[in-house]
């Protein structure tokens, strides 16, 4: 995909969107750096610095298909980025950023909108994202590229009560495991990539829990952080989910993901609950997990789930 077009003052050159390079990780790891300075600053003065991505991270993430894509402005030079997720039919809006000195004009908007087009190209019938609710400036660009406010996910963070024994597997890879599972909650639904992500990037494993011989739910989990010199001390569900006929089993699942979790020497879990499932909500914070931080989930098309059903999705790169 090229695009080219005229930023919206007379005087300014043209900017150049164009998918992302595999062999550009160096160039976008320091735009991520100098586009998050002011955020960096903040959470520095507060004592939890904001460190560099990984160069496994980003390495894995622009060898993804539809990765995302760039803004050069001057040509060559690029001035901003968007990372993008196929997972089947949904299309995920990954981090995206300008550099100081070229924000104010656009770019960002022009980044996010070619952003949106890639995901529209990979057959993406559901867009979506989340960001932090208390970021009008993001809520505001967001809304203006179509996006709807759907609701909000809140991370439960906490430790569950330790299963005795288990039952899952270990994901070996292929779509077709996992796409069973999602697909009997969100049509098209395939979080394969995802999964195979946290292979490539050797930051974690998806476990695989069957009932009768067929795939009954699934749990990717983040063991390694994004970020240089950071550790972990809770494995991250990044995305998990059960068939309408496994979801009574959640609890058992959870008990073993937290047995997973001590095994590798975590102290618990990390679970994304979107507002909308109530249930599940409910059953986190029955289990002891506390709420300690909201994202805003925007987008268009389909709803992800109905309220009943055992889907978790959080914020990826």
């Amino acid at each position: 995909m090229l695009v080219e077009s005229l930023l919206p003052f007379s005087d300014a050159p043209p900017y150049t969107i164009r998918t992302m390079a595999p062999d550009e990780g160096g160039v976008l790891e320091q735009l991520d750096w100098e586009a998050f300075e002011t955020y960096r600053l903040r959470h520095t003065k507060e004592g939890h610095p904001l460190r560099h991505r990984t160069s496994a991270n980003m390495d894995a993430a622009l060898h993804r298909p539809y990765s995302g894509v760039v803004i050069e402005w001057p040509p060559g030079k690029v001035a901003g980025y968007c990372f993008t997720h196929v997972w089947g039919s949904l299309g995920w809006l990954g981090t995206l950023g300008v550099a100081p000195k070229n924000q104010g004009f656009g770019l960002g908007y022009a980044v996010t909108a070619a952003g949106i087009a890639l995901l529209r190209e990979a057959g993406c019938t559901t867009i979506a994202l989340e960001t932090m609710p208390d970021s009008g400036k993001n809520l505001g660009l967001y809304t203006r590229l179509g996006l709807e406010g759907r609701d909000l996910t809140v991370l439960c963070q906490g430790i569950p009560d330790l299963a005795t024994s288990v039952r899952f597997d270990l994901w070996q890879g292929g779509s077709s495991t996992l796409e069973a599972i999602a697909g009997q909650i969100v049509p098209g639904l395939n979080p394969a990539p995802a999964a195979q992500w946290l292979l490539d990037e050797d930051a974690g494993q998806t476990l695989i829990w069957w009932d009768d011989g067929h795939p009954a739910a699934f749990a990717s989990l983040r063991t390694g952080s994004r970020r240089e010199g950071s550790y972990h001390l809770y494995l991250v569900v990044e995305a998990a989910a059960c068939t309408p006929r496994a979801a009574v089993h959640w609890p058992r699942y959870l008990s073993e993901i937290q047995w997973y979790a001590r095994s590798l020497r975590k102290s618990g879990v990390v679970l994304p609950v979107n507002m909308r499932q109530p249930a599940l909500l409910r059953a986190a914070l029955s289990a002891g997990l506390k709420i300690v931080q909201t994202r805003a989930r925007l987008g268009v098309g389909d709803d992800l789930g109905a309220s009943d059903d055992v889907l978790m999705l959080t914020l990826a790169m």
